[in-house]
């Protein structure tokens, strides 16, 4: 679901169980979080985004817009 979240955990050699350490989480909750059966608290988005020197639009909002399907007819 969160494929730029995904693509700088492999940039930046981390794994889910570190990232979920840095946010005071268990590993399987990031792992709903990521694959979107969870969502992500503000605070939680604010220390990814601060972790990965990016902005949480970077990360979070434009992988939601990219993600969203438009009917035909809306």
């Amino acid at each position: 679901m969160y494929s730029k979240l995904k693509g700088l955990m492999v940039e930046k050699r981390i794994t889910q169980l570190e990232l979920a350490e840095i946010l005071k989480i268990t590993g399987s909750a990031l792992n709903y979080k990521i694959n979107g059966k969870s969502d992500f608290t503000v605070t939680e988005a604010k220390v990814v985004a601060n972790f990965f020197g990016k902005t949480i639009e970077e990360i979070f909002v434009f992988d939601e817009v990219n993600n969203m399907k438009i009917g035909r007819n809306a």
